[in-house]
């Protein structure tokens, strides 16, 4: 007997939009199945700070559902959260290829030698692991899907750099520089920013 699979996709969804369609009490109900034991800043961010970002537009979240194609069956598997930042980057970690592309989107400093630029940054990205969600998705995917809206949005407005922070550790920044992201610095964590392991996070960029 020959099997049938059944074809599934991903759906993205702007937190705005669900707190406007739904309501915001209902919008907390989906948020507090979100769980994330590997790291706890991903799940406090999406279910005690997500919601008030995205009202005041300090940063925008995205929740990804796992769907199948006859929409019967819906999963949250994971999110991501695109704000935008002013920073620098010193010359001395860029390529010459790399600081000609950049020097057409900030500002030079010869002295320090340093560019200025504002840029935007994937603030957050996690997987849901309630009920085996994070399963359903990998993190190429949902990182893919992230960088995907970066490039849209960047399409209409310019620009072609990116940037994202995480925590120094070996798997972690292996992950992301497989995936066309290169160090270029480190940040002291801010006073609230407690659910972070370390005392700085490592600063790595892509640029398309």
């Amino acid at each position: 007997m020959e099997q049938k699979f059944v074809k599934t996709h991903f759906v993205e969804m702007n937190l705005s939009d669900i707190i406007e369609q739904l309501g915001e009490e209902a919008t907390k109900s989906i948020l507090s199945f979100f769980s994330c034991p590997l790291n706890k800043d991903i799940e406090n961010f999406i279910k005690n700070k997500a919601i008030e970002f995205s009202k005041r537009t300090t940063a925008k979240t995205h929740l990804v559902f796992w769907q199948t194609e006859d929409e019967k069956y819906t999963e949250l598997v994971g999110y991501y959260t695109i704000t935008s930042k002013v920073i620098t980057v010193d010359r001395t970690v860029l390529s010459n290829t790399e600081a000609k592309k950049l020097k057409n989107q900030g500002v030079y400093d010869p002295v320090k030698q340093k560019y200025t630029v504002s840029a935007p940054l994937i603030a957050q990205l996690g997987k849901n692991f309630t009920n085996g969600n994070d399963t359903l998705i990998s993190g190429a995917d949902l990182l893919q899907l992230a960088v995907n809206k970066i490039r849209k949005i960047q399409k209409e407005i310019g620009g072609r750099f990116m940037y994202l922070e995480c925590e120094d550790n070996e798997k972690i920044l292996s992950f992301y520089q497989k995936h066309n992201f290169k160090i270029f610095g480190k940040r002291t964590l801010d006073r609230d920013e407690t659910d972070v392991n370390g005392e700085y996070l490592i600063q790595l960029f892509a640029m398309f």
